[in-house]
């Protein structure tokens, strides 16, 4: 630093320190200046810090929907858990087509006696309080690590032949628990203390991978697209986060890998470092299982109520048809839905970055980021279908725009950390302006069209049901495919709002929330349903004796989702179409069953009315023909017999062209082009807005 410096420096602390040191005259000078802080104002926080006040971000907010995003996340965890553990194992178990009946009523007879309703106790006690009546309760156990470890062996017993023959099982246990010192019983905001908990016989956690498992960011998904129901370490974090939050309650776990002969126990809290502070533990030891997890926490929300989380675990049964789900809700009512298929789905596979869906950023952080050495190593082994004669014609495209510029040109040995940031944009220009090849497909799973006609059958005994499952197809470089399920009649509930008609998912995971929102419901309105002789609520989703179930399967999704709670995809309009032509599809199929069903009726109604005058016209036939004779010609008994018989078969010409023209299908496609839908008028019986 030159003197002239060091003197400008010099004299501007003097002023600085005289400034400070005189007092004020009461008029602003060119000396009364702030004193800057060297330290600056911006600090850095931790992504604990910033959620810990934010779940609702994730779906964690005071609500009716609380209790579903708690059963959300730890079903889809444990869900995850039972699929990598089926896909690990080299000992999978024997499994029958579908659970028996007879264990399913033997968890029942077990579980009967030791549950209570726990709502029912929650607000007798309440309205004694009000009234001014002393109560009485019952003092709670303390909460110290033997005593926990107690109530998980209990808690086992009811299902411990699942447990024993290796059938895959997920128990979930909702219950309302007064905590006075905490919240008063008589709150007049209605909020309640609520005990949750979740137990898998999944994969299970080996220590190191419990010590990570509740904290932001730490996920065995997060590195790579691939379809699972999440993937980025926020579900669980926030549902500890809410959960302490609320009630100020450690979280419980027990955890087991399935190639571990000891189970892991902790007590913890999680920190807004990020980091965990164990109460007791980690402990190993040996417990009654297998393998697989258990959690228990606690948190506060309003009363619950029916039609949100049994509603969920219902969905979630449907498309997860490989696995046993329990659910116990807080009026002590047990809902099983027990397994329906012995087939798990295929391991899915990680998708590649594809060259289509990269933007300059991601390329940048794909070039910073990887482990090849030479820029054609780096072209052919972080993107997918991009081979080596397209990285040759990339780096040549980008050495043309070099050439002119005067620049030094690169190569398929050009090391790919010694490019400049000039060279990185010309490259990236070359890279986005090439045409590829679309995704492989083989990085979809979808349910299956006969799985899930199978499943919904089974489910709800329907008169009709038709599923299809459309070829995977790509958007955003990510292939995804789109499979939708019609069912009509039997034991089907008719909708009174369009949510009960139309069920969505996303890689087998049910959408409850965000419904207008979504791709998959403006693909459902956008349909002229009554082409297909359906009619619709204003909003043109289906009503009536119908269901309409809506699968979008893919690592796309992950992209497509509009928010951090993953409810609702964005239209994006390679997906609205599939859904659409999926239900199209799906439409005229329900359309055929329809129009023979009313031929049927028209050809009954007509043959009873026949039938009915038989007799007579058979006997009036007799009379004219035998009239004269001596002896009878016919016999009006065997001439009416003879005509019944020929009315069982009676159809019209109406009725066949009908029904020919209607297995074409030629006039069945809806007219009306995407976002464009109209509502259609009501044609389909027994349907009641």
């Amino acid at each position: 630093m030159s003197p002239s410096k060091k003197t400008g420096s010099t004299k501007s602390g003097k002023k600085k320190k005289r400034s400070a040191g005189k007092p004020s005259s009461g008029r602003k000078t060119k000396l009364d200046v702030p004193i800057m802080d060297d330290t600056g104002d911006i600090r850095q926080g931790t992504i604990a810090k910033f959620m810990r006040k934010r779940t609702q971000l994730v779906g964690f907010e005071t609500g009716l929907n609380k209790h579903t995003q708690f059963t959300i996340e730890f079903l889809d965890n444990a869900i995850d858990a039972l699929e990598s553990w089926w896909w690990k194992t080299d000992k999978r178990p024997r499994l029958k087509d579908a659970l028996d009946p007879e264990i399913v009523q033997e968890i029942r007879d077990k579980l009967e006696g030791t549950l209570h309703d726990s709502i029912a106790l929650s607000k007798r006690l309440e309205k004694d309080v009000r009234a001014g009546k002393e109560i009485d309760i019952p003092p709670r156990r303390k909460e110290t690590l033997d005593e926990q470890l107690t109530r998980f062996r209990k808690f086992l017993i009811p299902f411990r032949g699942l447990i024993k023959r290796r059938e895959p099982l997920v128990v979930m246990q909702l219950t309302e628990v007064q905590m006075p010192d905490l919240i008063p019983l008589d709150d007049e905001e209605g909020f309640k203390v609520y005990e949750f908990i979740c137990f898998d016989n999944g994969v299970g956690m080996v220590p190191s991978d419990l010590e990570k498992y509740g904290i932001y960011l730490a996920s065995s998904k997060s590195e790579k697209l691939r379809q699972t129901r999440g993937s980025q370490g926020f579900g669980a974090p926030s549902a500890f986060s809410d959960a302490q939050n609320t009630t100020g309650k450690p979280i419980f776990t027990v955890s087991k890998r399935f190639t571990s002969d000891l189970a892991t126990v902790t007590d913890f809290y999680t920190t807004t470092a990020n980091t965990k502070d164990y109460v007791s533990g980690p402990i190993d030891m040996d417990l009654p299982f297998e393998h697989g997890t258990f959690i228990k926490l606690y948190y506060l929300n309003i009363q619950y109520r029916r039609g949100y989380a049994d509603i969920y675990t219902e969905m979630a049964s449907l498309l997860n048809a490989h696995t046993t789900i329990v659910f116990i809700d807080p009026y002590g009512v047990v809902h099983i839905y027990p397994r329906r298929v012995k087939r798990f789905p295929d391991e899915p596979k990680y998708a590649q970055p594809h060259p289509a869906s990269i933007r300059i950023g991601e390329f940048q952080d794909l070039l910073r980021e990887t482990p090849e050495y030479d820029l054609g190593r780096f072209l052919t082994r972080a993107f997918v279908r991009l081979s080596t004669n397209k990285a040759r014609t990339i780096i040549q495209g980008a050495n043309k725009e070099l050439r002119r510029r005067h620049l030094d040109t690169l190569s398929m040995k050009t090391p790919a950390d010694s490019l400049s940031k000039t060279e990185v944009e010309l490259l990236y220009k070359s890279f986005s302006s090439q045409e590829y090849i679309s995704p492989p497909t083989d990085t979809v799973v979808p349910v299956g069209a006969e799985v899930f006609e199978q499943t919904i059958d089974l489910a709800y005994n329907p008169e009709f049901v038709t599923a299809v499952t459309r070829k995977p197809t790509s958007g955003k470089g990510l292939s995804f495919a789109v499979e939708v399920c019609i069912a009509y009649g039997g034991e089907l509930k008719t909708a009174t709002s369009a949510p009960m008609a139309l069920w969505r998912f996303v890689n087998r995971v049910p959408k409850l929330r965000d419904n207008s929102d979504c791709a998959t419901w403006k693909s459902t309105a956008s349909v002229n349903w009554k082409n297909y002789k359906v009619t619709t609520f204003d909003n043109g989703i289906p009503r009536g004796q119908i269901m309409v179930f809506i699968h979008v399967a893919g690592a796309y999704v992950h992209v497509m989702f509009k928010g951090q709670s993953k409810q609702a995809l964005a239209e994006d309009e390679v997906l609205l179409r599939e859904i659409k032509l999926a239900l199209e599809d799906t439409g005229r199929k329900f359309k055929r069953f329809i129009t023979r069903r009313e031929t049927a009726r028209r050809k009954a109604k007509r043959a009873g009315i026949l039938a009915m005058y038989a007799d007579q016209f058979a006997q009036s036939l007799a009379n004219i023909v035998n009239d004269g004779c001596r002896k009878p010609k016919f016999n009006a008994e065997v001439l009416a017999r003879k005509m019944r018989d020929s009315i069982t078969g009676f159809e019209t010409q109406v009725d066949a062209e009908e029904t020919e023209t209607d297995a074409k299908g030629t006039d069945l496609v809806a007219d009306v082009p995407l976002g464009e839908g109209e509502p259609a008028e009501a044609s389909m019986e027994g349907g009641t807005e």
